[in-house]
């Protein structure tokens, strides 16, 4: 069996690197971003002995960090996460801190907040990396954490609170939601009742909402007794619900809304209107209905909005665009306000046969969408946006995508001025290394 998520620029890089030099660029970096860019992703130690159960979602974390100041590219590096699981292979000792109820990988996404770097995977807690990477710690809230953190935590743009929540396969309760103030500390805990554990990957949240995303991608006791990597079953008869809940709200206030079932990895954002809640969301028609090593899902994933009305107890649904897109996301001085801008980046028409063509800018007012595409050869990650320094409009500011160049092995950073979103872009960093496709990264300000 050929596994696509081992090949191409899928396939892990097995060494370290630390480039503490400037790099080589085309173009002019923006001035205003001095920082770096974290991205995390999954990228085995060793290559599989058997290729056929394993899955892109399984990978060892690595992140990469490429730093950026005085209109320079000054240097590149990349770790594995420290994790429990590695010591003894790229760490002589296990990461500092508590034992996790479930080991993760840490592979799906890298945050700052509170003054901690943290890198996350929904199956196990948080870890604390050094500035450097070299090092981690696993990070429970000082013990407020008692079961695992998803990798898709809400940054409030007022308050600066951390809101996340957390599945526990083998609770109940199976699902609780969290806030932790500015400073990092987490300050509520609900419990949150739901029949059973599904692969709850994101969330929405609004200024005054969060709602649950109970989607029927289950998961299996009977599949994790066969040691199946991930023991997650397409359920359509259990259906999918939408739960509504007061971001001071307990347990008892959730409203859950029925819909028709389908999958979302990804929200875009939310925010409120009136009485009910707006979701823009990558939908899929059903995921995990798949064999082991397989993609997760045979359908193509597009752009949707879900208006949710408790009250009259339905969910609307309105297909935004049918081009195949994932990775979403928007600038984060809006989040969870109403946004009119989207970045996302275009996939193949295959999922089966994973790839990244290009990248989208939707505009949601003018019901629009502008492209960059990366050229031959050349294959983006996901966009980050970062406001400029004088930006005073949403999409006044830049576009960070990580771009595999084929034609020389290797990655560029790519920084696009989002409003001349199809390029030609304003710098181009040319990284030293690959960087096999991952999830998820943040822009890290030095000043944070």
């Amino acid at each position: 069996m050929v596994n696509p998520y081992l090949e191409g620029n899928f396939a892990p890089v097995l060494e370290e690197r630390t480039d503490e030099h400037d790099l080589e660029t085309t173009g002019v970096v923006p001035p205003d971003l001095e920082g770096r860019l974290l991205r995390n992703g999954p990228n085995p130690v060793s290559v599989p002995a058997d290729p056929t159960d394993y899955h892109w979602f399984l990978g060892d974390g690595m992140v990469h960090a490429v730093g950026l100041a005085h209109g320079r590219a000054t240097g590149y590096r990349n770790r594995w996460v420290r994790t429990r699981k590695l010591a003894g292979q790229v760490a002589t000792v296990p990461p500092k801190g508590p034992h996790e109820p479930i080991d993760g990988p840490a592979n799906t996404h890298v945050i700052r907040h509170g003054g901690t770097t943290l890198a996350l995977v929904e199956s196990g807690f948080p870890h604390a990396l050094s500035p450097g990477l070299d090092r981690a710690r696993v990070h429970d809230f000082d013990g407020s954490l008692s079961s695992p953190m998803c990798a898709h935590p809400k940054v409030d743009p007022d308050t600066g609170e951390l809101v996340f929540f957390g599945v526990d396969p083998f609770g109940p309760p199976f699902l609780r939601y969290h806030v932790a103030d500015r400073a990092g500390e987490l300050t509520s805990t609900v419990e949150v009742a739901v029949p059973r554990a599904t692969m709850m990957h994101d969330f929405g949240l609004t200024s005054t909402r969060a709602v649950f995303l109970d989607q029927p991608v289950v998961f299996d006791l009977a599949l994790a007794a066969e040691g199946r990597a991930l023991p997650f079953r397409w359920m359509p008869e259990v259906g999918s619900h939408l739960g509504v809940l007061p971001r001071d709200g307990d347990g008892d206030s959730v409203r859950w809304v029925s819909m028709d079932p389908s999958y979302v990895f990804h929200v875009v954002n939310a925010y409120d209107d009136g009485d009910r809640t707006v979701l823009d969301v990558i939908r899929y028609d059903a995921a995990f209905e798949t064999g082991p090593g397989e993609a997760v899902t045979a359908c193509a994933a597009s752009l949707a909005r879900w208006t949710v009305d408790p009250a009259a107890g339905r969910v609307h649904e309105e297909r935004i665009d049918d081009t195949p897109v994932e990775f979403p996301r928007i600038d984060p001085v809006v989040a969870g306000r109403r946004h009119r801008y989207a970045y996302t980046v275009q996939a193949g028409p295959d999922p089966r046969h994973p790839s990244y063509e290009a990248l989208l800018k939707y505009d949601l007012v003018r019901d629009e969408a502008v492209r960059f595409d990366p050229g031959a050869h050349r294959f983006p990650g996901e966009p980050v946006f970062v406001r400029a320094a004088d930006g005073a409009g949403e999409d006044e500011g830049w576009v960070l995508s990580v771009v595999y160049d084929a034609t020389r092995g290797a990655s560029d950073l790519v920084i696009l001025d989002a409003t001349s979103f199809a390029g030609p872009p304003v710098a181009v960093v040319h990284l030293p290394a690959r960087v096999p496709f991952g999830f998820h990264g943040s822009w890290i300000p030095s000043d944070s």
